[in-house]
């Protein structure tokens, strides 16, 4: 699964951020959350909107999309 950590700079200065991006397959959506899968045939994962974001602005069931989110929100998801 791909995972990766996005990297602020501030002022030359490199600080890690607890912000992730992730490849999920997208399954449907609400006004408030998110349905993903870690895989094809692993469980749907439901993500608050307000805790993620994805690119996609018209995304199609079983398409994989990046979804951002916080680091703690992928952990607790098990995302990561």
């Amino acid at each position: 699964m791909p995972v990766a950590l996005v990297s602020l700079t501030r002022k030359g200065t490199k600080m890690k951020s607890d912000i992730v991006e992730i490849s999920v397959q997208f399954q449907h959506q609400t006004d408030d959350a998110v349905c993903v899968r870690e895989t094809e045939d692993g469980p749907d994962i439901w993500i608050p909107k307000s805790r993620c974001e994805i690119l996609q602005t018209d995304p199609r069931r079983g398409h994989y999309i990046l979804l951002t989110t916080d680091e703690a929100t992928a952990i607790e998801k098990g995302l990561v």
